[in-house]
């Protein structure tokens, strides 16, 4: 695995990057916007019709569509697969090159020193951590120098030596793929510490006193906590919630029923669904922010433990396939206490209502393969960028959908026409609130039908 430098405050808040998800479209006005009190996807409650006008709608083919199960579930939890390290803080003992493992080893089995301690070893104990080895645990610490960098804006007759122009000061700040170009921001704000400062940071700090920064010039001074010689790496074992950061539920040791379920959920493409959890998989899940399972660490939501009273039905009509969400509930049996089954709920979901973007995949191939089901609800929709038949980019927000006791929203869907025979899963989840509580649940639903 990559280990990253440990720059403090500078990389955490200076690293370059995109923000948001490709495919991601700025928010804007329309018929599919925001929560929609008593609307049921403009019409489409309890009828057959679409939420748009189907101009492109096709005729119906020789293959024969049929609804094989349709399933909700009442337990949902969403276990995010993080790999083998959660925080990008622990490094495994064997990807060390093998000074580096000399140097952990004997940090491990007493301390280890140095009166000269080389640039790869300054760079290896800010980079490092947290070490583990043969399933155990340890924080390493070490007496190398300490850099606490400030800054203050001046003007340029207050300035007594060189000073560095933008283009200079990017470039010693700039380090293999990070651009740490808000150093001196940080420094100017509240200071900032580093525990390692590369060989053209150190020229830059040593050569020059100011630097132009946006506009302003930036007076800075390095102050250097230095223990002397000889530097020293001593190892601590602690327990696995220390080097991750949370605490971590160790699932290997749970019966085989318990494992199983969690590797599925974690396979899974969100969120997951089932009827029965083993004994005390929930509790579990809800104390722990990791799952530690044959090595990979999963954050651990439960999104819904109980019954929710809406389900999802299945069906096709004229070669097409319905899908609609139902409040199962009536008025007589509650008196709208949240997600019970009196009152009306909240459906939302992605764009557009009420079941968002839906794809199909092989019940044998799995994520391998993923077809879109078409509905003219996409082009309509302002929130979904279409281009032909196809959905290139949905806007990330929630439209959410009221339904009274006994009402339901539904939308058809055309089956692609090239789909080979077989079975497929139409798999999703969307938020159930009811009235007089803000928290809520997730509904899980699993449609299977067959193509001939």
């Amino acid at each position: 695995m990559r280990r990253r430098p440990f720059l403090g405050l500078a990389v955490a808040a200076t690293a370059t990057g995109t923000a948001g998800l490709l495919g991601s479209l700025r928010a804007s006005s329309g018929s599919d916007g925001g929560t929609d009190p008593g609307a049921t996807n403009r019409g489409a409650a309890n009828r057959g019709d679409s939420a748009a006008p189907d101009e492109t709608r096709p005729a119906a083919t020789d293959r024969a569509l049929s609804v094989r199960r349709a399933e909700t579930f009442d337990r949902v939890v969403r276990l995010n697969d993080l790999g083998d390290d959660p925080r990008g803080r622990v490094t495994p003992f064997s990807d060390l090159s093998p000074r580096e493992r000399e140097v952990a080893a004997s940090a491990i089995d007493g301390t280890y020193r140095t009166r000269d301690p080389p640039e790869w070893l300054c760079e290896f104990a800010s980079a490092t951590p947290f070490v583990e080895r043969s399933g155990t645990y340890y924080r390493l610490d070490d007496t190398l120098p300490t850099y606490r960098v400030t800054a203050e804006t001046v003007a340029e007759r207050d300035v007594t030596g060189a000073i560095a122009t933008y283009a200079e000061y990017e470039r010693a700040v700039t380090r293999d793929e990070y651009v740490a170009t808000g150093l001196l921001r940080i420094a100017r704000r509240e200071g900032v510490e580093l525990s390692y400062v590369w060989p053209a940071l150190r020229a830059f700090f040593e050569n020059y006193d100011a630097a132009r920064y946006h506009g302003d010039l930036l007076d800075f001074a390095v102050e250097v906590d230095d223990a002397g010689p000889p530097a020293e790496l001593s190892a601590t074992e602690v327990p696995v919630s220390a080097a991750v950061g949370g605490a971590v539920w160790r699932a290997d040791a749970a019966p085989e029923r318990t494992r199983e379920l969690v590797r599925r959920a974690g396979r899974a493409r969100g969120a997951y669904g089932f009827d029965r959890a083993p004994a005390g998989l929930l509790d579990a899940l809800r104390d722990h922010r990791y799952v530690a399972l044959d090595g990979t660490f999963y954050t651990s939501y439960v999104e819904s433990d109980g019954e929710v009273p809406v389900s999802v039905e299945a069906e096709v009509r004229e070669g097409r396939l319905r899908l609609a969400a139902r409040h199962e509930g009536s008025d007589a049996s509650g008196g709208g206490d949240g997600t019970g089954s009196g009152g009306e709920v909240r459906l939302a979901s992605g764009p557009p209502r009420p079941f968002g973007v839906v794809r199909c995949r092989s019940a044998e191939d799995g994520e391998k393969s993923r077809h879109l089901l078409w509905t003219d609800a996409y082009a309509a929709s302002n929130r979904v960028r279409t281009a032909g038949r196809d959905v290139t980019a949905t806007e990330e927000v929630a439209l959410v959908s009221t339904l009274a006791p006994g009402e339901s929203v539904a939308e058809e869907y055309a089956v692609p026409a090239d789909l080979p025979p077989g079975e497929y899963v139409v798999a999703g989840s969307f938020g159930v609130t009811g009235r007089g509580r803000t928290d809520g649940s997730t509904v899980r639903y699993r449609v299977r039908f067959a193509v001939k």
